[in-house]
């Protein structure tokens, strides 16, 4: 099952390439509707529930019937300025996580009750679990960061010398990519060092690892690549004139999903 979000803040599910869900997220509030954006969405580790951060509410849905399973929104800051989740992601126990741009980091259970919030600056655009579901890995465009949930406190942090437009984490929480305007840059999670610098051409930053090999597929303009952790690019897929505009790789590594301009959905099996 995958799902996809609009600009018109509209959200779909499909499985097996049928529409399996479809809903608008857009507010009933006209004020809040020029600012409002979907920022998130991620499945729970077992398909039962889609997450869904849009405009100022975190929505978990029940994908058997699609039914709100609970929602959650931030208290308005001093009684009238929205507070929105900006990142969401989901850990293997059921866990999720969502950072909202006050610079807080909330954790919940599988059926909504808060179990952690963390209180940053650094709150991150970008946001996965790590190696455990204690620890969150974490980019705010111009820091990448490590936090222990446990100890309610950033453990790590690195200052980017370029600014950063999107991050991935490996599926073992060891890697982590980031993209600027120049490259992709490979970490090591571990080290918090630089595995490799992979040079890239402008096109819309969005980044794909693959879920047991050491590969990570990332869009360039009218193409998308895949690279080992040496920096190497191994495979290249092109996509005549449309551009990706996000990626997932299937459970099995085998190929590669790549949401497309012009309202197309690739497959692209890989070598």
């Amino acid at each position: 099952m995958i799902a996809t979000g609009d600009v018109d803040m509209n959200v779909i599910a499909r499985k097996s390439g049928d529409i399996v869900f479809e809903a608008s997220f857009e507010s009933e509030n006209e004020k809040i509707r020029p600012t409002e954006r979907i920022r998130g969405l991620v499945f729970s580790a077992d398909a039962t529930a889609l997450y869904v951060a849009a405009g100022s509410i975190l929505s978990a849905l029940n994908t058997t019937d699609w039914a709100p399973k609970w929602t959650y929104e931030a208290p308005r800051s001093f009684g009238f300025l929205i507070i929105s989740p900006i990142s969401v992601d989901a850990a293997a126990n059921g866990d999720v996580a969502a950072a909202f741009d006050n610079g807080s980091i909330v954790v919940w259970d599988s059926v909504g009750k808060k179990k952690q919030i963390v209180h940053d600056n650094d709150s991150p655009r970008w946001m996965r679990f790590g190696a455990t579901e204690e620890e969150l890995i974490g980019c705010d465009g111009f820091s990448l960061c490590k936090w222990d949930l446990s100890r309610k406190k950033r453990k790590a942090k690195i200052q980017l010398k370029e600014r950063v437009f999107a991050m991935e984490v490996h599926r073992s929480g060891q890697f982590a990519a980031t993209r600027t305007l120049q490259d992709v840059v490979l970490w090591d999670l571990a080290t918090m060092s630089v595995v490799a610098r992979i040079p890239v051409r402008p096109g819309i930053p969005v980044l794909a690892f693959h879920p047991t090999q050491k590969r990570i597929a990332f869009a360039e303009r009218n193409c998308v690549k895949v690279a080992d952790f040496g920096g190497q690019v191994v495979e290249q897929f092109d996509l005549a004139v449309a551009s990706a505009l996000s990626m997932q790789y299937t459970a099995s590594g085998e190929e590669i999903l790549i949401g497309c301009t012009e309202h197309k959905l690739l497959r692209r099996r890989l070598k």
